[in-house]
């Protein structure tokens, strides 16, 4: 029981940590925005005063100080709770898979983006090891900064084209009834080789 908890927090803090790319940051309400970290909340919680923050900003909060940041009113922990309607609101913000560097082409509600990555072919946990060999590094299949070290969203950018995937890749994503056949022709080379 305490393992299924602990691996549920890991999965809840990878999904805080993840970075997000709205289509349009531009058109995001600044009433999306936690005052405390100046992003768009990620699992919004709200004070009894009414006044909402990212669950991990307000929690780090409550450690050092024991009072609403934006009026100082008391505030304990267990007097928060999950802020279902601004959760929806932003729930409904569209967004790209943070793949899109890797050729990932999603565009979707970021309330679907979960689901997406989880059966996404450029999310580097759901392919298999012959994905990785003969490149130089499996960074190209990871999201993150572009090579100026910017975000793929900084000011004023606009969402790239997705990436073009290598051949091996290609195949692999529209491979449909042929993956089974294109696994299986890497797994027989490999064991050749070895």
């Amino acid at each position: 029981m305490a393992c299924k908890k602990r691996k549920r927090e890991a999965i809840d803090e990878q999904d805080d940590e993840e970075e997000r790319y709205f289509l349009n940051p531009e058109s995001v309400s600044r009433h999306l925005f936690c005052s405390i970290c100046q992003e768009v909340f990620i699992k919004p919680q709200r004070a009894p005063c009414g006044h909402s923050y990212c669950k991990k900003c307000i929690t780090s909060w409550l450690k050092h100080k024991k009072t609403c940041p934006e009026d100082r009113v008391p505030l304990q922990p267990l007097q928060l709770h999950n802020d279902f309607i601004l959760a929806n609101i932003i729930g409904d913000q569209m967004v790209a898979c943070p793949f899109r560097k890797a050729g990932c082409d999603f565009i979707g509600q970021l309330q679907k983006l979960a689901s997406h990555k989880k059966s996404c072919d450029f999310n580097p946990v759901n392919l298999p090891e012959f994905m990785f060999k003969g490149t130089t590094s499996n960074q190209v299949l990871t999201p993150g900064p572009n090579k100026d070290g910017n975000s793929i969203l900084g000011d004023g950018e606009s969402l790239p084209t997705p990436a073009k995937p290598s051949l091996k890749m290609r195949l692999f994503h529209n491979g449909g009834g042929q993956r089974d056949l294109l696994l299986s022709m890497f797994n027989n080379k490999e064991n050749k080789n070895t």
